[in-house]
């Protein structure tokens, strides 16, 4: 049973910057695509189209990151063909709610269990979710970026199994007495209330909710605390810092276009530093692209701010149980349960 973490540890987890970990190489690799996208859709009178195009190559750069059998380029093609899938049936089922809702329960549930997989398997099971979620409100495309190279000095000591393997070794984890199992439940229900709250709603941009709490969910309470301070840390003071730019600089689309590659720049690089300070470069990345398709910059700040806050939450409601089990705990170790019955 996972319990309480101590709230020193907590802000000392959070706190944590691994400076060995900063990787440039990775920013550098990757955004390029993102200024090349942003600068096509600008040139051609259509800064949305580069938004677009701009969003699908960040997170194929994402993918780059991760390996199956050893390349990164079989992650980056799965991910990209399976949002590409993943969009088409959010677009399809947006209007169908039980179905939009089941799916990505499922969806949700199977990238849990593929946690347990080493390589980017269970990123490429993310994406997919994120995808079909983010479609449910929004009509994107996806962009495949290429990278530049398949193998790296370390590919043999990172590299995990392939997709059929992470698959099949998967299906040993299936039984309901393992805790990824549980994990995999516990996800499936809270992605379903959360998903079900952002399509009540009707907001836009309430997808943010279910994607927030698929992102910070985690096996254990501990991470799940650890990651969602971190999450929404990050976006509170992200957020703050882009709505500020916005305010003094007015940015051009160009400007805004400069400002989208420079956070995604040191999102890249920042990524395996510390999730607090990535979410931050990350919030302001989203916030001016966003700004590309005539949003205001306030506007996307708040909802960013205020629907990760709530995304947190959400999470939170995947260990209830936990809570209730420590606080029978704390009484019992306290007397307090032994006292009640005596009286």
């Amino acid at each position: 049973m996972s319990t309480a973490p101590e709230p020193v540890a907590l802000l000392r987890e959070t706190l944590l910057f691994d400076w060995a970990k900063w990787d440039p190489a990775v920013a550098w690799r990757s955004t390029p695509a993102l200024a090349i996208a942003l600068a096509g859709g600008i040139a051609l009178g259509s800064p949305g189209a580069g938004l677009v195009a701009a969003a699908g190559a960040f997170t194929a750069g994402l993918g780059s990151l991760h390996r199956i059998r050893r390349s990164r380029l079989v992650p980056m093609l799965l991910a990209s063909a399976g949002m590409t899938a993943a969009a088409f049936l959010g677009m399809i089922l947006g209007h169908q709610r039980i179905l939009f809702v089941v799916l990505a329960a499922v969806w949700a549930a199977t990238y849990a269990l593929l946690t347990v997989m080493r390589g980017g398997t269970s990123w490429v099971a993310q994406q997919w979710t994120v995808w079909f979620l983010v479609s449910g409100a929004l009509v994107t495309a996806i962009v495949l970026r290429w990278p530049w190279r398949r193998h790296s000095k370390d590919a043999d000591e990172e590299a995990g199994p392939g997709l059929l393997e992470s698959l099949g070794n998967a299906r040993s984890c299936l039984s309901l007495r393992t805790p990824v199992c549980v994990y995999g439940l516990r996800m499936a229900l809270v992605i379903t209330v959360a998903t079900e709250f952002f399509r009540h709603t009707g907001e836009l941009s309430g997808y943010w909710v279910p994607m927030t709490t698929l992102l910070v969910v985690r096996p254990d309470l501990y991470q799940t605390l650890t990651r969602g301070a971190m999450r929404v840390a990050g976006t509170i003071v992200g957020a703050g810092l882009a709505g500020l730019i916005a305010a003094h600089l007015h940015p051009s689309p160009a400007v805004l276009a400069a400002l989208v590659v420079f956070f995604a720049w040191w999102s890249y690089s920042l990524l395996n530093v510390n999730y607090a300070l990535f979410t931050l470069n990350l919030t302001a990345y989203i916030v001016f692209l966003l700004s590309l398709s005539g949003l205001p910059a306030a506007t996307v700040v708040h909802r960013r701010a205020a629907y990760t806050a709530l995304g947190g939450a959400f999470a939170l409601l995947a260990y209830l149980d936990v809570f209730r089990k420590t606080r029978q705990w704390i009484r019992s170790e306290l007397g307090l349960d032994v006292k009640k019955k005596a009286a």
